[in-house]
């Protein structure tokens, strides 16, 4: 067993964990008191459950993208022919049964605690309000922590008969989603005893005009709660946002002065020396998939130098199912998220998903 006892992080053998309603109320060797049941657990090791910040929240669709090759030419973007007719590929019914089969299987890694994440790209435009009232039910049914909040956004990247991206934008329909998500966002927050939280999810940054982002952290700001927003994450993004305002991602977010300790930024495998300095300045967490951007040939310029530019951070190596997850976040965040242990300096928490994992709140 692991735990964090007053004289630090320990690994307990033959550990048990008394649990009383929805809290654990001891841990340790040989408890004497009266219980009114006893579960062994056989060979595991348990310990606080997983946080993910970027928790896949779909089935794999990235089957639905297959034909749309080279990536690095085209990316997962819809070809212009397509994007006048764009539809939903799965029923209301499908998109239920997609975050409570995900939902299982994170906890099941022995992720507790989870922020879902999915693809765009088989929605006729963002996700909807009802799918995640359908996934907070799904949630408490299951026992997993979660920050729910719509994907929406202002624009895409579709490809035209040339074979060239070209971003187009239609504003109007991304306000009234964020409309839609805050209501949403507010109306779940706190449900199930705390277990459900809300939060703000715009689509990857190129996706995004400057009036959505500003009433995005203008709303999460006044319900104090954090936003997710995916840059520095790609070539595609990076070209896009240089060609709409002239500067990589991140610098276009700190000039419009809405980097924050708010902000979840996955995956910073694009980011400069200069934009990991800007997110370290304003408390930006990073959220990165090693393995998952591995697979697309993408990866972090220089972990060490990112670790640096996190001095005064915590940082812990998390499972995403079936990957190693990593985030960086500061210890003074406003948003109400699991952090790491609030220290000097850097300091490395690694752990193993447990064999036969219990899920606990």
């Amino acid at each position: 067993m692991i735990a964090d006892l007053p004289e630090g992080r320990r690994l307990i053998e033959n550990g048990e964990v008394v649990i009383e309603k929805d809290r654990v109320v001891w841990i340790g060797q040989d408890f004497e008191g009266e219980v009114s049941a006893r579960y062994d657990m056989g060979e595991a090791l348990i310990g606080p459950g997983f946080v993910d910040l970027d928790a896949l929240s779909d089935l794999d669709t990235t089957v639905l993208g297959m034909d749309n090759q080279p990536g690095w030419k085209k990316g997962r973007v819809w070809p212009t022919d397509y994007a006048a007719r764009a539809y939903e590929m799965y029923s209301p019914e499908e998109l239920a049964f997609q975050k409570r089969y995900a939902f299982a299987q994170l906890l099941l890694n022995g992720i507790t605690s989870a922020l879902p994440i999915a693809s765009l790209f088989y929605r006729a435009w963002g996700e909807t309000v009802a799918e995640f009232e359908a996934a907070a039910v799904a949630a408490e049914d299951l026992g997993l922590r979660v920050w729910l909040g719509p994907a929406y956004r202002s624009g895409g990247v579709i490809l035209d008969a040339a074979g060239a991206m070209q971003p187009v934008f239609d504003e109007e329909r991304g306000l009234t989603e964020l409309a839609a998500a805050a209501t949403f966002a507010g109306r779940v927050h706190g449900r199930a005893g705390g277990l459900i939280s809300g939060m703000f999810a715009p689509d990857r940054v190129e996706t995004c005009t400057e009036a959505l982002l500003r009433q995005t952290f203008a709303h999460a700001g006044d319900m104090d709660l954090p936003v997710r927003l995916h840059m520095a994450q790609g070539e595609m993004e990076l070209q896009t946002v240089r060609r709409l305002h002239g500067v990589t991602a991140p610098e276009w977010l700190d000039g419009l002065g809405l980097l924050s300790s708010r902000l979840i930024a996955p995956h910073a495998t694009v980011a400069t020396d200069e934009d990991l300095a800007r997110y370290a300045a304003n408390g930006v967490t990073v959220a990165h998939c090693p393995l998952v951007s591995g697979r697309h040939g993408s990866v972090l310029k220089s972990f060490s130098r990112l670790k640096a530019w996190a001095s005064g951070w915590a940082w812990a190596r998390i499972p995403r199912r079936p990957t190693w997850c990593s985030t960086w976040r500061r210890a003074s965040s406003p948003t109400g998220l699991p952090r790491g242990a609030a220290m000097p300096g850097l300091r490395r928490i690694s752990m193993m998903p447990q064999r036969s994992p219990v899920p606990m709140r």
